[in-house]
Formats: C-alpha cells, structure tokens, sequence
C-alpha cells in the first residue's frame, strides 16, 4: 500500500511506524518521498523531510482512514507530487485565479482550503490577512516599511514582498501593538 523512497536511516524508522500501525509496504500505492529523493511517476507522492517523518506517517493514515485532527499541517501539490508542509515554513498563502497557494522557501505549493480557512485556523500560529488575496506568517517577517496612504510593505525572509492595504493596516497595527 505505501512504497517508500528514502534513505536507509529513515525507511527504517518509518518501517517500524507503519508497521505499528498495521500499513503495508508493498511499493504499490502512496510513495513517502524524502526530499532530496526523485518521486515516482506512477503514483501519488507525499514529499517529506527527514526531520517531519513522523508526521508524514500520521497525515497518511489520517488520510487512509478518513480522520481529521492532528498538528496543523497541509499538504501542497506541486506538479504530480504531495508535500507535508508545516506553517512555520510557509511564508505567506496567496489567492490567484489558479487557486490558492502556500509560498515557502522551496518554491509554491498548491493547497486545497480557502485563505479564509487559514486565516481563521492559523491565527494562533502568527498568519494575518493583509489584503484581500494574501495571509502571511508573521514569523517570516523582516521588515515593515511604512508606505503612502496608510500602507505598509512587508519584506520577507528571502526575497518577497507583500503590500498591506489600507483595510487591514489598522489589523497589522493592531496585531503588532504599532
């Protein structure tokens, strides 16, 4: 049911999770992916890093069996592969007319839910709404420049920036006591 592409080191600790949990690995089915591994072409992907295996093992069954709960994790699609993301290293969600998006450090992950999901799931977690079609995660934040008109622009860790607008500035300024 679960094939497993990964290093030695880690396809031995997920054997030993699947196999507590009953999951067979036949190499037909799922493939957990360690990132840095090439994903199959035939068959659904779930990417993971080395560190979040056991959370990769825990969205799997969840998903197998039809349950919900857990950590709060997501799983973004990129081409014809899965990856388990967690919202420290998501930078900010994003709507476009493709969908929305989870924009991380490796590149954007399409995800399923609606900002408006995020933005009331992950409020707790430091993600704030700053225009219409972007949250972003506090946490990633590096600099806030103060713009015309009652705006900001936010500046991120790497490369990106967000503009805040006049609506949500006075929830910015709020949110960080400005």
């Amino acid at each position: 049911m679960v094939q497993l592409i990964c290093s030695a080191a880690v396809s031995e600790r997920l054997r030993r999770e699947l196999d507590a949990l009953g999951i067979p690995i036949d190499g037909e089915g799922w493939a957990l992916v360690e990132r840095g591994f090439d994903p199959p072409s035939d068959a659904p992907a779930l990417v993971f890093d080395a560190l979040d295996h056991v959370e990769a093992v825990r969205m799997l069954t969840a998903g197998l069996r039809g349950e919900g709960g857990g950590p709060p994790i997501l799983t973004g699609q990129s081409g014809s592969s899965f990856t388990v993301l967690s919202p420290r290293q998501v930078r900010y969600l994003e709507a476009s007319a493709e969908g929305i998006f989870a924009c991380t450090a490796t590149g954007r992950y399409r995800v399923r839910d609606t900002l408006q999901h995020y933005e009331t799931a992950w409020a707790g977690l430091g993600f704030l709404r700053v225009n219409r079609s972007q949250l972003v995660n506090l946490r990633h934040v590096s600099e806030i420049v103060p713009w015309f008109n009652s705006r900001y622009v936010l500046r991120l860790t790497g490369s990106d920036e967000l503009e805040v607008s006049k609506t949500y500035a006075r929830h910015l300024r709020r949110a960080l006591k400005l």
